[in-house]
């Protein structure tokens, strides 16, 4: 059990190490120029989720077994392969996982992965609002937790996206204000391919991040929704990190509602967990 804790630890840390190399650039400036952080990436030591539907999902011997509390973590991180002055063209990834590690008559599995390959064009300093910096973000994302039927969940998407930074120093992440409106379509699959047809019932169509720094305290949401007036669904999610030393922070994240992971998108759950945060975006 701690082996794979330390595997997950290690992982993270790896990432940090080449993010702050991007900070201080040494001996290959051009590799770690390309390379930084994309979404948050944090390890969520202790989460618990009081309304699951692990037996609906993976029958009433296995899912019996699952417990309410588990790991949660994520590594995200983007490279650039080609950029001027005004854009840039690149990849990214994020994985998010779900590990079961106190359930030990299972050996501590990992319930759910879930994994988000991304292409992007991203155009630069746009025209946009007074006051703040402007980037528009245009890409394709692939989303799957690559099981095998029946668990199998996946799907693509366009999407675009309009970022704005309220300018507080030379670095985004230092800047007191962030907000970003991103909004897809599906790319359609054959039916006999499709195992979440109505994945956008539950996911909708659009997502709004917000993030204020306040000294030492970050406080960030994340809302999504399918406007649909009847049938309304979506989600909601308020971290709160504090920056204990330079590495790191001391996180919460509250999530309620639909998605958090592909295996459960169509079931409302409400989550809570601690650790830390190693990175925002």
């Amino acid at each position: 059990m701690l082996n794979r804790l330390f595997t997950a630890i290690g992982a993270i840390l790896l990432l940090t190490c080449h993010v702050h190399a991007a900070d201080n650039v040494t001996s290959d400036p051009a590799f770690t120029d390309r390379i930084s952080a994309y979404k948050q990436n944090y390890l969520l030591l202790y989460t618990h989720n009081g309304n699951n539907n692990y037996q609906q999902i993976y029958g009433p011997a296995v899912g019996a077994q699952y417990r309410h509390e588990e790991v949660k973590f994520q590594i995200s991180l983007q490279g650039k392969v080609w950029e001027n002055d005004a854009f840039d063209v690149g990849m990214a990834y994020t994985q998010q996982s779900h590990w079961q590690l106190f359930s030990k008559p299972l050996s501590s599995p990992f319930r759910e992965s879930n994994f988000e390959p991304e292409m992007f064009i991203k155009w630069k300093n746009a025209p946009g609002p007074e006051g703040f910096r402007t980037n528009y973000r245009f890409g394709f994302d692939h989303h799957s937790n690559g099981q095998s039927d029946p668990l199998s969940r996946s799907w693509n998407r366009l999407y675009g996206e309009i970022q704005l930074t309220k300018p507080g120093s030379a670095h985004d992440q230092k800047s007191p204000y962030y907000m970003a409106l991103k909004t897809w379509l599906r790319i359609p699959e054959k039916a006999a391919n499709d195992n979440n047809p109505d994945i956008t019932k539950y996911y909708g169509y659009w997502e709004f991040n917000g993030r204020l720094t306040n000294g030492n305290h970050r406080y960030h949401l994340m809302l999504r929704n399918n406007l649909h007036t009847k049938n309304n669904r979506g989600a909601v999610q308020l971290d709160w990190s504090w920056k204990v030393s330079e590495e790191f922070d001391t996180y919460v994240q509250l999530f309620h509602g639909y998605g958090e992971s592909l295996i459960e998108y169509n079931h409302k759950n409400t989550r809570i967990g601690a650790g830390i945060l190693l990175t925002n975006w």
